[in-house]
């Protein structure tokens, strides 16, 4: 095994005892199919996850398949950074959104995250909340173009968004344009279901703010970026959202 392959089957085993325990029976082909894995590597992270002591049972017949035993829990959970990301920026949209539901356990949630951070890193998230943004529901001409946003695109604005990297983007606007910008991306701005990013477009030397669902691409920069007023940012926003 090759030391860059480590990091991908630790992952993998993860993954692999959570949808264990999400679900009373699975069979190996639907395991090795929503992981991309042969069932040859998935019979041999079985025996790995078994010879760690997890206790997984094999059912013949029909209706059968691989199950843990049910008084077994997972342990400790072990994130990866761009995970740790995605549930920190989570746990800050629904601290904007003030929902008692949400807030009952996350404080709790958020501080053991948090504490796996470095100390570079904890102005950042202290930031989070200030940097999100929520507006009034979309409205019906917007959610009539509104189409789920592409997991690349989610992926590269979310770490630039928490590590404040400057971005290149392709963008496509409202009459099928493409357009290429290089920006910071300062603040998120929920009209739901509809995000948009706040960001100071720096080709153009002015604020701009995109739907993330029209961004095509994302390609980080190395430059980085100070945090901004928010004024101008939501100024800009609320005044011309409704035409995209």
């Amino acid at each position: 095994m090759t030391r860059r392959a480590i990091p991908s089957r630790l992952h993998r085993l993860e993954e692999l005892k959570g949808l264990l325990k999400a679900r009373e029976h699975v069979t190996a082909a639907e395991l090795s199919a929503e992981l991309g894995v042969s069932i040859r590597t998935l019979n041999r992270d079985l025996e790995i996850l078994r010879d760690s002591g997890v206790p997984i049972d094999s059912d013949r017949g029909r209706g059968g398949g691989l199950r843990l035993q049910r008084n077994w829990a997972l342990g400790r959970l072990h994130l990866s950074p761009a995970e740790a990301i995605d549930l920190l920026l989570s746990i800050a949209i629904a601290e904007r959104m003030n929902s008692p539901l949400l807030l009952q356990q996350l404080a709790a949630i958020k501080r053991k995250i948090v504490a796996a951070f470095s100390e570079s890193y904890q102005g950042k998230i202290r930031a989070l909340r200030k940097r999100i943004l929520v507006g009034a529901p979309a409205s019906e001409r917007v959610i009539a173009s509104f189409s789920p946003p592409q997991r690349s695109a989610l992926t590269g604005i979310a770490e630039a968004f928490f590590n404040t990297r400057c971005v290149a983007i392709e963008y496509v606007d409202q009459n099928g344009v493409v357009t290429s910008r290089e920006v910071e991306p300062q603040f998120l701005y929920l009209n739901v279901p509809v995000w948009y990013l706040l960001a100071w477009d720096r080709l153009r030397g002015a604020v701009r703010f995109f739907r993330i669902d029209r961004i095509r691409s994302v390609k980080p920069l190395q430059a980085s970026f100070r945090l901004a007023d928010p004024r101008p940012f939501l100024a800009e926003a609320e005044e011309g959202i409704e035409v995209l």
